[in-house]
């Protein structure tokens, strides 16, 4: 019985020691893994062992503010990160720390690494620092002149509603209107018969021009001498003294006489003269 217990120590012991003989180096020859400036790669066929840890050292591009991490992969998890979360993994990168994120803005350097389970510690073989590709400045952009508040906008007034419009009725259609009976030709107006025209050499037959009047003053004369009586009467007779004599009335027909006879005259003797002008 004792046998088997020694025999089953001795069997775990050797199980324990197999991978510390695969890297038997020391800590300052070349490392089995590959460290690059985003993480760190275990060689073919390994992988992160459980309740094992991890350490690296980070430093800014100018090898100033250098920082530790450590990470322990606790299989059960005792509250530490990662809380196993690289356990059976083969590749680990350094920025998954969370003390990582915003310590190096400007780009790192790693330093130094140290893995469970691998005697070889890189950095302690010679083995530069790796670091990522410095950050280019950025270049600072020039300040934009402050834009002019706008004054604000009067609020618009809200329009009225439009009262709809009423429809219009249709309106009937116009009775079609009758059409106008055409109107019978007019009869053309007989011209009548031709008047022949006048004969310019035909000479013109004068004008009658009656029985002309009396223009001889001589019958005035014989009418007044006729009656020497009525002439001395009426030189005679006072203008009170006709009146009573009886004479006024025939002297003032006599006179009436004479001045017809005497217009009568005158108005013949004119159209006399104006026939002997036309002729």
């Amino acid at each position: 019985m004792h046998i088997r217990t020694l025999g089953a120590a001795a069997l775990t012991a050797a199980l324990i020691l197999i991978p510390t003989a695969a890297h038997a180096g020391g800590s300052d020859s070349p490392t089995p893994y590959t460290v690059t400036a985003e993480g760190v790669t275990l060689p073919a066929g390994a992988t992160f062992e459980a309740n094992g840890h991890l350490n690296y050292r980070v430093t800014a591009l100018d090898g100033t503010g250098e920082r530790t991490f450590n990470v322990h992969q606790s299989v059960p998890h005792n509250g530490v990160w990662p809380q196993a979360a690289y356990v059976g993994k083969s590749a680990y990168a350094w920025a998954d720390h969370p003390a990582f994120a915003g310590a190096f803005p400007d780009g790192h350097c790693v330093t130094w690494v140290q893995i469970s389970g691998f005697n070889e510690h890189f950095g302690e073989g010679g083995q530069a620092p790796v670091c990522t590709d410095p950050v280019e400045p950025v270049e600072p952009v020039d300040p934009v002149d402050p834009i002019d508040p706008v004054d604000p906008i009067d609020p618009i007034d809200p329009i009225d509603p439009v009262e709809p419009i009423d429809p219009i009725e249709p309106v009937d259609p116009t009775d079609p209107v009758d059409p106008v009976e055409p109107i019978d030709p007019v009869n053309p107006v007989d011209p009548g018969t031709p008047v022949d025209p006048l004969d310019p050499t035909d000479p013109i037959d004068p004008i009658d021009p009656g029985t002309p009047a009396v223009t001889d003053p001589e019958p005035i004369a014989e009418v007044l001498s006729s009656s020497p009586s009525f002439v001395s009467e009426v030189l005679a007779a006072p203008p009170g003294q006709l009146a009573s004599t009886g004479f006024a009335s025939r002297t003032i027909m006599v006179l009436g006489t004479v001045a017809l006879v005497g217009g009568t005259a005158l108005v013949v003797m004119a159209r006399g003269r104006n026939d002997d002008t036309e002729r």
